[in-house]
């Protein structure tokens, strides 16, 4: 069995960041307990409470004393990033995969007329690709996603419910399970790590100033093919 956790970067609104990232980090379910328990000693060797949530803006804005990280330098805080985003790397079976959106091309776009259909685009796209990869490995997965505005959160299991069912042109879903699971962040390591993951992408990919040393990390961790050397994981539309 295989977990898929989802978090995003940016927004999906019209306005604000230049682009919307979806990431989702794949983790075998026997794989799950060793990388809490890395997370927790990376949390512990900072300081900081191993049940307290850390995310990804806490290591690329000082934010003063409510940042958990305040008391570390610059370089530090990159470094604990670099670390955080290691636990995926280092696990030997697990997996990434990215989309990444640009707002102002597919606002663009026929059909496209607000935040919601940006938002179901990349879930669509990133469950495509979750899809391949489960066939690939002939094994069953689920999906835990952030939590969002409980009005969002209806209308996304509804969207997952009719994705399964009926499927995209490209492709059905028979080896995901249900549909998506729900959860806050800070009491799943695996959206906390997905939360890196989509941070890591967007500095790379997603805004004006390029910072690929993040994701330069995980960058072989991405799905794909490798019958034909090709990363079908990572997606970048339009």
């Amino acid at each position: 069995m295989r977990i898929l956790f989802i978090d995003e970067s940016g927004d999906a609104a019209m306005g604000g960041t230049q682009s919307l990232v979806l990431a989702g980090v794949i983790l075998r379910c026997e794989d799950w307990p060793n990388v809490r328990v890395g997370l927790d000693q990376l949390k512990a060797g900072v300081g900081v409470n191993p049940h307290m949530e850390i995310k990804w803006r806490h290591v690329r804005h000082p934010g003063g004393h409510r940042n958990p990280l305040h008391i570390l330098t610059d370089a530090q805080r990159a470094t604990f990033g670099r670390q955080v985003l290691g636990l995926v790397r280092n696990t030997t079976y697990a997996r990434v995969i990215g989309i990444v959106i640009d707002k102002v091309a597919a606002y663009a776009r026929p059909g496209i007329t607000g935040a919601e259909d940006i938002y179901e685009l990349g879930v669509s796209l990133l469950m495509e690709r979750y899809q391949y990869y489960l066939r690939a490995t002939r094994d069953l997965g689920i999906v835990v996603q952030d939590q969002r505005h409980p009005s969002q959160d209806i209308r996304l299991r509804g969207f997952y419910r009719a994705l399964l069912t009926t499927g995209t042109y490209w492709t059905r879903f028979p080896s995901i399970i249900e549909g998506v699971f729900l959860s806050p962040s800070h009491f799943s390591t695996g959206i906390q790590l997905a939360d890196f993951t989509a941070g890591a992408i967007y500095a790379a990919y997603g805004s004006a100033t390029k910072d690929p040393k993040y994701f330069n990390v995980i960058r072989g961790k991405i799905t794909g093919d490798a019958r034909i050397g090709k990363r079908h994981g990572f997606k970048q539309w339009p």
